[in-house]
């Protein structure tokens, strides 16, 4: 049909999201208590539920209507509806920043306590929802030419701008363990100019798909420079992370509860996955999502993935006993993590100049066994650590059991693999590097089930 697309869905899903979380709301409704602002009636938090779910619903009809009738572009009964779709969906965006900007520890009659943060959250996943409605209604007649790509792309926009908005809406002053405090303002600070960035990148998967803005803007900003501009915002991302890895500890926020040095480090190496995949998914963006474009896709996430995890272990990163074999220091198990991140960011970027028309025949052939020798060296890396599969204990985290240490060499072994075979299935590179690189994924995938049994 006409009318189906994955926007159609998309908006239809986002729409119940929203009539979900006010139906849950009215499920809560009683006298409240905000931290710093008062009390509100049992009747006020009622209204507030039942107006989220009629918005919800009409965002969902106004898309099953589009469904339906896809054509009906013209009559002005349309024309209204359109207009009352964009405040519907503005409404919900500035609720979530209303919330955000009012968070404060909540006290519910016949519930309990919520936390400010959790209240921030929930301000900063509204005006996603919002955010993302309306670029999709005004997208709603253009057709990405990879819908997943386009998808993934502005989801992660929108959960940068999340973030930027959770850290506003808690900043305090900060202690973290083993650094020292963060002044609120710099938490405030540094939450805006995530939101920013965020915006940013989101305003490129809006406006340079948008009907009208697209084809103007274009003119002046090509495929060549946006790209530029993506590698760039993702990139104060990844630096930003990187130099966050270096002083992740446990956090304690005035006014605001803490988090666990775990739950830091994930945190910030979800940072830098997101700066490292914006661009990538730009780019794949532009070609269809058939066979190749699958393949490109998964090669690169799986090169993400491990330079997540080497982001991840520099964060982590602590004295720490392996049984059998003695302690190690701090700095040697950051240099781990920073030796899978380097060998992890070049293979990446091998991938993505792989098919540059810049790239003559020997220019080709070192960035195909640039690629190659990267993605080997981790395969070769995670072999060893399947061998070497002991209980560790990490300081100021816990212990690590010989099974999940075995699961992070099979999972650093098998993802390079994945890397290799679907490279191998991409234009760009020629016929004998890919025959080379289709042989070292078989020969580590063959001998995975050796190593973990010796």
């Amino acid at each position: 049909m006409k009318g189906i697309s994955s926007r159609t869905f998309q908006g239809i899903l986002l729409g119940w999201a929203i009539a979900f979380e006010g139906f849950f709301a009215l499920s809560l409704a009683n006298t409240a208590n905000i931290d710093g602002i008062g009390g509100i009636m049992a009747s006020t938090f009622r209204l507030a539920a039942i107006q989220l779910i009629l918005l919800g619903v009409f965002i969902s009809a106004v898309w099953a209507f589009r469904m339906a009738f896809p054509d009906l572009e013209k009559p002005l009964i349309v024309r209204m509806f359109n207009i009352l779709t964009y405040v519907a969906m503005a409404m919900v965006a500035l609720e979530g920043v209303a919330v955000v900007l009012m968070a404060g520890d909540v006290s519910i009659t016949g519930f309990g306590g919520v936390g400010k943060r959790w209240i921030a959250l929930v301000g900063g996943q509204l005006f996603a929802i919002g955010v993302l409605s309306l670029r999709l209604w005004r997208l709603r007649s253009t057709t990405p030419v990879n819908w997943l790509a386009d998808l993934l792309g502005s989801l992660a926009a929108a959960m940068l701008m999340v973030e930027g908005l959770v850290a506003i809406g808690i900043a305090g002053n900060a202690t973290i363990q083993g650094f020292g405090t963060i002044l609120g303002s710099t938490m405030r600070d540094a939450g805006i100019g995530l939101f920013v960035i965020g915006l940013m990148m989101f305003g490129l998967w809006w406006v340079l798909n948008d009907p009208w803005a697209g084809p103007r803007i274009g003119r002046y900003l090509n495929a060549r420079w946006s790209l530029i501009i993506m590698v760039m915002l993702g990139g104060v991302l990844m630096a930003a992370s990187i130099a966050a890895s270096t002083i992740a500890g446990t956090v304690t926020v005035e006014g605001s509860s803490g988090a666990f040095k775990i739950y830091v480090v994930a945190g910030i190496a979800q940072l830098f996955g997101l700066g490292l995949m914006s661009p990538v998914l730009w780019k794949l963006s532009w070609n269809h999502l058939d066979r190749s474009g699958l393949a490109n896709l998964i090669s690169s996430t799986a090169l993400a993935v491990l330079a997540f995890e080497g982001v991840f272990a520099m964060a982590l990163a602590a004295n720490t006993y392996i049984e059998g074999l003695g302690g190690i220091l701090e700095s040697t198990f950051r240099l781990a993590g920073a030796q899978l991140l380097v060998i992890s960011a070049v293979a990446l970027f091998a991938w993505f100049i792989k098919d540059s028309p810049l790239l003559t025949k020997w220019p080709g052939r070192i960035v195909s066994s640039t690629f190659l020798a990267a993605t080997t060296l981790i395969a070769l890396e995670g072999l060893a650590v399947i061998l070497m599969a002991v209980n560790i204990r990490i300081g100021d985290f816990s212990g690590v059991g010989e099974r999940y240490v075995l699961l992070g060499g099979v999972q650093m072994t098998l993802l390079p693999a994945i890397a290799m075979l679907c490279w191998a299935r991409i234009g760009g590179p020629s016929t004998k590097f890919k025959l080379v690189g289709t042989g070292i994924a078989a020969f580590m995938l063959l001998m995975l089930p050796i190593a973990m049994m010796l």
